[in-house]
């Protein structure tokens, strides 16, 4: 962002922070069941969507009339079971998912905000080492390596060199 006025000014107290972890530990451990799969099973996993959720009620409704073609190992229940937590998870993830985007648009105004500031003053530290201020020479040659250009070129800083 270019706007230059502060947008965000807070500080979580431990309290909080403490709190909100505590409130996150509740949530974790009321869902125990909660698994982890990785990145080639998130792929390969066939996925559900409004089109095969009704599929999945259709079947449920027609083997709930008639489940005597069902093998005994095809547990109708189990289907209906995983439909039902898959339909309560999406009630619990609606609102995550609000509060993680609101989460990380939060973190990510303060930390545009942090850098906008460090940039201002390096730059600000950078002009007074120009001008020959005293003491300004270290505390430059202090911060300059992030801009060094012989090591990476970097586009952040503000001001000509």
């Amino acid at each position: 962002m270019s706007d230059s006025k502060n947008q965000i000014s807070v500080t979580m107290t431990d309290e909080s922070m403490l709190q909100v972890s505590d409130l996150l530990k509740q949530i974790t451990n009321a869902m125990p069941f909660l698994i982890g799969i990785t990145p080639e099973q998130r792929k390969r996993l066939p996925k559900i969507n409004k089109s095969n959720q009704s599929f999945i009620k259709d079947v449920e409704m027609a083997i709930k009339n008639d489940s005597s073609i069902l093998p005994a190992y095809v547990k109708p229940d189990e289907m209906t079971k995983d439909l039902n937590l898959y339909d309560q998870l999406e009630e619990i993830i609606v609102p995550l998912s609000y509060l993680l985007d609101r989460l990380r648009d939060t973190q990510t105004l303060a930390g545009s905000e942090a850098y906008t500031n460090a940039l201002m003053v390096y730059n600000m530290v950078k002009a007074a080492n120009k001008a020959g201020l005293p003491g300004a020479n270290s505390l430059y040659n202090q911060l300059k390596g992030r801009f060094d250009r012989t090591s990476t070129i970097n586009t952040d800083e503000i001001s000509n060199n």
